[in-house]
């Protein structure tokens, strides 16, 4: 799981057990990871969840600017939201992956970037390869760029 907070990237972490279906658990859990690693917000977030088969999930909080400031002062409120998503991945150069790594992505080419989708489930070396290799992109910015892009393969 990655953790990004008002556009920061917190870091890495591992969720066991996370039924993403019940929200009471995924704020519990949430709560939890932010205590344990000392992360102190308050105030009102909007969480987006985005899920992806192959890489797991990313965490997005954005903290709402509201004016009732001393009611929020020594709590935390969530709103999530789930998202399932297809994460994109912008590579600078194709030819460090292999051959065979290549033909489980749907390619991508918009301007002078290229972006690979996954087709099919990727094995734990393959997404290493990827993930040393790029960039994670997802949610909107992902669906702008498919929809803008021209399939190359």
């Amino acid at each position: 799981m990655k953790l990004i907070i008002d556009n920061n990237i917190i870091g890495h972490f591992y969720l066991k057990n996370c039924d993403l279906k019940d929200y009471n658990q995924i704020e519990k859990n949430l709560i939890q990871l932010l205590n344990k690693y000392s992360i102190n917000l308050n105030g009102y977030y909007n969480v987006f969840i985005y899920q992806d088969i192959n890489y797991g999930i990313i965490i997005d909080m954005q903290k709402e600017n509201l004016e009732y400031l001393d009611y929020f002062n020594d709590q935390i409120e969530l709103n999530i939201e789930i998202i399932k998503d297809s994460f994109l991945y912008e590579i600078e150069d194709i030819f460090t992956l292999n051959k065979k790594t290549l033909n489980n992505f749907i390619i991508y080419k918009k301007g002078f970037h290229l972006y690979l989708e996954a087709k099919t489930s990727l094995n734990t070396i393959e997404l290493g390869q990827i993930l040393e290799n790029s960039t994670i992109i997802y949610g909107k910015k992902a669906k702008k760029i498919k929809k803008e892009s021209k399939i190359i393969k």
